[in-house]
């Protein structure tokens, strides 16, 4: 992300593309939270909807279509809960309306779509964040500590499975960017590169595709082995099709730790490690991730702060997913 130009004066005043699931805790909590952060305006495909989440959420204004509220001069900075498919083409019409974007996870459908929203934010001079929520917990910076304390990183493996419907036509739709990849395993890919401290210098990878009819393009199951040089290997593995589960392990020359639900620590977590005295148990408190995101984000644009996601960060994740497609066999999604 470019020198922010400007900053803009409290309370920062939101809009929300899209009535998506997501919004209730990853936006509508945290910002009900925060005296710095107001909601103002909504627009999604089904109005009624968008009505709804107006009259629950305290939302003043309801418009027909994402590019009116763009177009409102009281709406500082937009969130983008969209479908994958849709983060970079009204994450780049929200940067040309002058707004800030806190754009939903993954950033893009390919790599390409990244370099072009981050380029867009740099020449506008805004603030565009990803929201990958776990990395604002303070549980990030102990898992950051516990490496160093380790040695740094020699094997690293991560986990996340999560049971998505059959039904659910968004994140199991090839034109939507879906797939478990996508969806899920781009969490265990930046926990994987944060524990590594850089970028892979190899990716190989194997998809199980979804056997329905219409949908083989789409990945339900896949495995990353991952190779970040001198002496650091890494795996991934993601499904969308089993119970819940998400950890992260990291072993290194001094010993190892293991992190349970990285992905969302205020909901239960446990940190278990061992520096050469045996194991220890140990939870970092915190408030939830999505509270943490939203302050940041808003310390982002009236602060002038850096936020860790989003800008190269971002790119280098969608390289990586960009990279394990085209391993698997599989065409990266968008292209």
């Amino acid at each position: 992300m470019g020198d922010i130009v400007e900053v803009k004066t409290e309370p920062l005043r939101l809009g929300v593309l899209g009535a998506a699931n997501i919004s209730g805790k990853a936006l509508y909590h945290p910002v009900s939270t925060n005296d710095r952060v107001d909601v103002v305006a909504i627009a999604a495909r089904d109005r009624a909807r968008a009505e709804a989440h107006a009259a629950q959420h305290g939302i003043a204004h309801v418009e027909d279509d994402y590019a009116a509220v763009l177009a409102r001069d009281d709406i500082d900075a937009v969130f983008n809960p969209l479908a994958i498919s849709l983060h970079h083409p009204w994450t780049l019409a929200a940067l040309e309306a002058g707004k800030h974007v806190l754009c939903e996870k993954p950033f893009a459908s390919n790599a390409d779509q990244a370099v072009e929203m981050v380029a867009a934010a740099d020449r506008t001079g805004l603030v565009l964040v990803e929201a990958f929520h776990w990395r604002y917990h303070p549980l990030a910076a102990r898992i950051d500590e516990l490496v160093d304390l380790i040695g740094g990183a020699e094997l690293i493996e991560a986990t996340f499975n999560a049971a998505i419907p059959e039904s659910d036509e968004v994140r199991r739709s090839w034109e939507l960017s879906g797939g478990a990849l996508m969806d899920l395993g781009c969490y265990p890919v930046q926990w994987a590169r944060f524990a590594a401290g850089r970028e892979p210098i190899e990716v190989e990878a194997r998809m199980c595709p979804d056997t329905a009819a219409g949908r083989e393009l789409v990945d339900v199951e896949t495995h990353i082995d991952l190779d970040f040089g001198d002496g650091c290997t890494g795996s991934v593995h993601t499904r969308m099709d089993a119970g819940f589960e998400a950890w992260l392990t990291v072993t290194g020359p001094r010993g190892w730790l293991r992190v349970v639900n990285p992905l969302a620590p205020h909901m239960g977590h446990s940190v278990e490690h061992d520096l050469g005295d045996g194991p220890v148990f140990e939870t970092v408190d915190g408030l939830t991730t999505y509270q943490h995101q939203m302050e940041a984000f808003v310390a982002a644009v009236c602060d002038g702060e850096s936020p860790p996601t989003g800008g190269q960060d971002s790119i280098d994740t969608m390289r990586i997913i960009d990279r394990a497609y085209i391993s698997a066999g599989l065409p990266p999604r968008g292209t």
